[in-house]
């Protein structure tokens, strides 16, 4: 005996020939191969208008030996395709097991179908829709920040700053945004292009961090009080540090960008928040206010807040450059980068990489 299914009907503005173009359009969304969406749209087709009227049975019958000579495929790959659509939640066979498929039309109303039923295909025409909208809105977001990518990139190259430019292709090896598809991948690509863009663009006016003006601002303590002589050493070769707030969060841990959030009162950082932010995940990670205190005197507060991103991050990473002692690590660096601070240009650059390679997940 077959089952008798009827439908709610389809939306007022879903017309069968616009739900056969919304399920082409989220044919990926929904997880169905070309042929069960081309099974769908036979079907559909195959209907009449009025099958999709509220209280209606819309349905097929066609048997397995007509289908696969219309599809041109056998009858074991038409089983597989209507196996996906059940699977799916997008039809339902309604004709008894071993039993032929059956159906009776009146005046141009179905009375009777033992076969295969659209009923759940109609009742998710508005979930179908839905997909194709957050579709085109993902779309739209991918093209604008492609766009975005690109300005970013033209305005480094306007830059005329050689340093730039080869910042910005290490982010972008072939500088094409139109081959960045993964939204995640993209946005750390254009974080890290505006982090380049706002450090080489500071320096253009002013060094945004000299050890000059590093030391300038950095944590004072009793003991430097008592010795005003004392000045932090200067990294060889009167290098700069290239990089700057919005590149410092970029390479910060997800706990501790929740602590530069806050001290930014979730606007742009400032040195200020990272420095703040950095100070109290310090002592988290166990590292001591006496040796905090003291690299802050040495090397400046905020190579010292870089020096703790870049160990904190480390230890969470699995690869040549994960370490299980974060306090260990950070201590080890910091002389380091007292001696030379390209170590730390070098390890900022290593793990801004390696974040865009992993679109984030690292």
């Amino acid at each position: 005996m077959s089952v008798r299914l009827v439908h709610e009907g389809l939306p007022s503005d879903i017309t069968p020939y616009r739900l056969k173009l919304l399920l082409r359009q989220a044919r990926i969304a929904l997880g169905l191969s070309k042929g069960a969406v081309e099974y769908l749209v036979f079907a559909i087709e195959n209907c009449q208008p009025s099958d999709f009227q509220n209280g209606r049975i819309c349905a097929i019958w066609h048997s397995l030996e007509r289908l696969a000579t219309l599809f041109r495929l056998s009858k074991r790959q038409i089983n597989r395709i209507e196996a996906e659509l059940v699977d799916a939640g997008l039809i339902k066979r309604t004709y008894p097991e071993r039993k032929n498929r059956s159906g009776d039309r009146v005046d141009g109303v179905i009375k009777r179908a033992a076969g295969i039923n659209l009923a759940p295909l109609i009742e998710k025409a508005e979930y179908v829709r839905s997909l194709v909208g957050r579709q085109m809105q993902a779309d739209e977001d991918h093209k604008q920040l492609r766009e975005h990518i690109q300005d970013l990139l033209r305005q480094i190259r306007e830059l005329e700053n050689g340093e730039a430019n080869d910042a910005a292709t290490s982010i972008l090896p072939r500088r094409r945004p139109g081959e960045l598809n993964d939204i995640k991948e993209m946005r750390l690509v254009a974080d890290a292009l505006a982090a380049v863009l706002a450090d080489f663009s500071a320096k253009v006016s002013q060094p945004e961090m000299t050890d000059g003006s590093d030391e300038n601002d950095r944590l004072i303590t009793k003991k430097e009080k008592k010795n005003k002589t004392r000045t932090a050493p200067q990294t060889r070769g009167g290098e700069q540090l290239n990089t700057s707030p919005a590149h410092a969060r970029l390479l910060a841990t997800s706990e501790l960008r929740g602590y530069i959030d806050l001290y930014a009162l979730n606007g742009p950082p400032d040195w200020q928040s990272i420095n703040r932010a950095t100070h109290d995940r310090a002592y988290k990670l166990g590292i001591s206010r006496r040796i905090w205190e003291e690299m802050c005197v040495r090397i400046g507060e905020n190579k010292t807040a870089l020096c703790l991103i870049i160990a904190d991050r480390n230890s969470q990473r699995d690869d040549a450059f994960g370490v299980e002692n974060a306090a260990a690590s950070f201590a080890q660096m910091s002389r380091k980068v007292e001696r030379d601070l390209a170590v730390l240009n070098s390890l900022m650059g290593e793990l801004t990489d390696a974040l865009i390679r992993s679109r984030g997940n690292l």
